[in-house]
């Protein structure tokens, strides 16, 4: 008997709900998710152990926070130089050179002599740590079929995010017992395990897993990368919205630390396992936007993918602004959490929405110009808006403006679900 289009879609949808990746099975989203795991060991752990460092180099909490944040940001100012490597080159060939990079600059860290030896070593592998959200994603587009994207993108989200905030509690227990710079090191030996992992994967065909053409422009040039991404009237309103939420994201791990330090003047130790449950929380807003993500994604509403993102960027907002208002150690830190859930949730849908609207020779770029656009938010707002006003006025009063200007962020990214579905039919035709 011959099988129908309606009974192949009925099993195409079936796979998908079940969590069958494929023939290429795990193996790919499992390397690149322990990469991206234990890739982000390191800004977790400078996030808890930044008062410790802030005392050894003599900083004020204003200074600490806008090292956090630029060494977080400026590297993104590389990353659409990255996604255009990534979209012309071999793109494992590129991660392993990054992770080895990100992974030496991390030990770097540890044995930092003097505060900028240590900004540059956090600059540095941030550029290494580019490859998490330009070429990892891109990877993974071409690696699954587009049916089971958002459960992929979803599973690479949380699962890292899982791995990764292993390294709050662990940082905070191993600084006690050797010291912040020991704690460095350590953390970033397992990124080799995985980098050597990377050696059993093969580069797969670009654009064929979602049946899109490559187009007939080949793209020479950063330049010319960006006007074929700038056309893309969803990511155009998208950068706008990322510059303003970027401030609230970027360095709210550092922001948090530093706000229980002053505030509630909680230790190394407290700070850890708040920060594991913020990190916790962050995972449950992953999976929950991971399965709006899915459900969107299978019932083909792609435009539904941009308000799930904005909707859980306004949530983070709002929460860091209950964070601020209550006035106990304990509801801050459920506040926390809850924020969280924005903060972190609004990565699957994001993620997946680039993938269907940029077409595959620019798709690795698409994450970069959105990701630079998130950094000069951080970059400008943070440091030349909030991080006065916190020196000034203190931390309540400085994170209640980051508070507001994140939430109208996630507001204007609303704005962008009437564009989604004309811009995935362009990039299906290549563009």
């Amino acid at each position: 008997m011959t099988e129908g289009p309606a009974t192949s879609s009925t099993r195409l949808r079936l796979r998908a709900r079940l969590g069958d990746p494929g023939p290429l099975g795990w193996f790919p989203l499992a390397v690149l998710i322990g990469l991206a795991g234990v890739q982000s060991f390191d800004a977790n752990a400078f996030g808890i152990l930044a008062p410790e460092i802030q005392k050894t180099f003599s900083l004020s909490s204003g200074a600490i926070d806008s090292i956090a944040t630029l060494t977080s940001a400026i590297p993104i100012i590389f990353s659409v130089q990255m996604g255009f490597y990534g979209d012309r080159h071999n793109r494992l060939a590129i991660s392993a050179v990054c992770g080895v990079i990100w992974g030496l600059t991390a030990i770097l860290t540890g044995l930092a002599p003097v505060v900028w030896v240590l900004i540059a070593a956090r600059i540095l592998g941030g550029v290494g740590q580019l490859t998490t959200e330009t070429v990892y994603p891109s990877l993974l587009a071409d690696f699954y079929p587009a049916g089971i994207l958002g459960l992929i993108f979803t599973r690479y989200r949380w699962i890292s995010q899982a791995v990764g905030i292993l390294g709050a509690p662990l940082a905070g227990v191993l600084a006690v017992a050797t010291g912040w710079r020991t704690t460095f090191v350590i953390l970033a030996l397992p990124t080799f395990v995985f980098v050597l992992a990377l050696r059993r994967l093969h580069e797969p065909p670009r654009g064929e897993s979602l049946g899109y053409s490559l187009g007939e422009e080949e793209i020479h040039s950063v330049r010319q990368g960006f006007r074929g991404v700038s056309k893309i009237r969803t990511l155009r309103r998208t950068w706008l919205a990322a510059f303003l939420f970027g401030a609230g994201t970027i360095p709210l791990q550092t922001v948090l630390n530093t706000f229980f330090n002053d505030v509630y003047h909680v230790g190394s130790a407290g700070r850890g396992w708040i920060s594991f449950l913020f990190g916790a929380g962050g995972v449950a807003g992953m999976v929950l936007g991971g399965r709006f993500t899915h459900r969107a994604v299978l019932a083909g509403s792609t435009a539904a993918l941009a308000t799930i993102s904005a909707l859980m960027i306004v949530e983070c907002g709002i929460g860091i602004a209950v964070m601020v208002a209550v006035p106990s150690l304990a509801g801050s830190i459920v506040a926390s959490v809850l924020l969280a859930l924005g903060a972190f949730g609004f990565l699957p849908s994001y993620t997946a929405l680039v993938a269907f609207v940029a077409p595959p020779r620019l798709r690795a770029q698409a994450y970069g110009w959105s990701l630079l656009c998130y950094a000069l938010g951080a970059i400008i707002i943070t440091t030349g808006v909030v991080g006065p006003i916190l020196n000034a006025y203190g931390q309540r009063t400085g994170l209640a403006v980051l508070a507001a200007l994140t939430t109208l962020g996630g507001l204007i990214g609303l704005t962008t679900a009437r564009f989604v579905e004309t811009d995935v039919a362009n990039a299906a035709a290549g563009g």
